[in-house]
């Protein structure tokens, strides 16, 4: 996961030093409005909750050109780290369950359109478009209040689309943005008889950044 953090954002930094009339976007977002999809496998009961065990955060890095007047083109790297949902008590059968940690390096094409304006304030639209590689820490746990005992289940998160659509603003070169962003998933796990189940557990949030941009 941080080889291909480091290599993502590396490649991005040697293109924009490479080409003329680039903008190198360095930013950084907290999850203001987040949920996860609820997981209820066939015949069976919900085993997760929609909403993070905390707030979500990320760190990215974006090249873009200008190819047309006011409209920018280009790439984008981000480490999202989503937390995992926080943990489902059943009351009936005095169990709790446990996600795995959840967390995304998606890699995407950027189109940003800045609105003209006679002022130093220029807002913007942005829309983001790319593929999300998605990874898990820990494993599914069901905790067994009356045994006193927790069983750990072999799971994964697949990877999948990822998309942002939003606005902001720009001011001497310092950015600001609002962006409805969702990192599609499937929630992959395997019971001690050897059978897959794999369900939709899709992130979508609301995430508010800050940033630079430098201009080359």
């Amino acid at each position: 996961m941080i080889k291909k953090i480091l290599l993502g954002m590396t490649t991005l930094s040697c293109v924009a030093l490479a080409s003329q009339d680039t903008n190198l976007y360095l930013k950084t977002g907290a999850d203001i409005w987040q949920k996860f999809d609820v997981i209820t496998p066939r015949d069976s009961e919900t085993i997760n909750r929609k909403k993070a065990d905390r707030m979500g955060y990320e760190f990215t890095i974006e090249a873009t050109r200008e190819i047309y007047p006011n409209l920018e083109f280009g790439a984008g790297i981000s480490y999202q780290d989503h937390g995992s949902t926080k943990s489902l008590v059943d009351r009936e059968y005095d169990v709790k369950l446990d996600m795995p940690k959840f967390s995304s390096v998606p890699i995407y094409l950027v189109t940003k359109y800045n609105i003209p304006t006679n002022s130093n304030i220029k807002p913007y639209l942005k829309a983001d478009l790319g593929y999300s590689f998605n990874h898990s820490s820990g494993s599914f746990k069901v905790t067994e209040y009356d045994l006193e005992e927790t069983r750990k289940f072999s799971s994964d998160i697949k990877n999948g689309l990822y998309f942002g659509v939003g606005a902001g603003v720009e001011y001497n070169n310092f950015v600001a943005d609002l962006m409805y962003k969702v990192n599609k998933a499937k929630f992959e796990a395997i019971s001690s008889q050897g059978e897959k189940a794999k369900e939709d557990f899709d992130y979508s949030r609301v995430t508010l950044s800050v940033g630079y941009k430098f201009n080359f």
